[in-house]
C-alpha cells in the first residue's frame, strides 16, 4: 500500500527553514520585488509576476532554495552556471530554467539570472528594500493540513 504524500505549505517550510535559507529568501525576494514586479506566496512557492508574466517563482528544495526564471535554459548550455530545464513539465513551461541556490557564488550568479530576466522584458531596478520577508510569513494565516495525495 502507498503511503499519501504529505504536502508541506511553503510558509511553514520556510519559518522552518535554517538561518542560512532564511537569510537568501529575504536577499532575493527584495532584488526581485526591486523591479517592480508583484508576489504572491502559495503552498507551492512564492512567485514574481507583473501583469500576466511570471518572471521567477521560488520554491524549497530540501536544504536549497530552488527558482525557476522565465529564460531559455539552452542560452546557458556552455556557460559556467548550472542551469536545469523544468520545461517538460506543463507547470514550469512558462519558467522552464531552474537554478539552485547552495552558496554565495550560486547567490552572485542567482542575481544574474534576476538581472537577466527583468532587464529581458525592459523591467528596471528600483531601490533594494531591506524586509523581513520570514517574519511577514509568520504573521499569515497558513493552512496546516493541506489536502494529501
Amino acid at each position: 500500500e502507498k503511503r499519501p504524500i504529505i504536502r508541506i505549505p511553503f510558509q511553514v517550510r520556510m519559518i522552518n527553514a535554517d538561518e542560512e535559507m532564511k537569510r537568501n529568501y529575504n536577499e532575493l525576494k527584495n532584488e526581485i520585488l526591486s523591479y517592480g514586479v508583484n508576489s504572491r506566496v502559495s503552498n507551492s512557492g512564492d512567485a514574481f509576476r507583473l501583469h500576466r508574466k511570471t518572471y521567477v517563482k521560488l520554491t524549497i528544495a530540501g536544504l536549497s532554495l530552488k527558482l525557476y526564471f522565465a529564460l531559455n535554459p539552452e542560452d546557458y548550455k556552455d556557460s559556467p552556471i548550472p542551469v536545469q530545464d523544468a520545461g517538460h513539465k506543463g507547470i514550469y513551461a512558462e519558467i522552464p530554467l531552474v537554478f539552485k541556490v547552495k552558496s554565495g557564488l550560486s547567490m552572485r550568479r542567482c542575481k544574474e539570472l534576476i538581472q537577466t530576466v527583468m532587464e529581458k522584458d525592459g523591467l528596471e531596478q528600483g531601490p533594494i528594500a531591506d524586509t523581513d520577508w520570514v517574519e511577514k510569513l509568520k504573521e499569515q494565516p497558513v493552512d496546516e493540513n493541506p489536502e494529501e495525495d
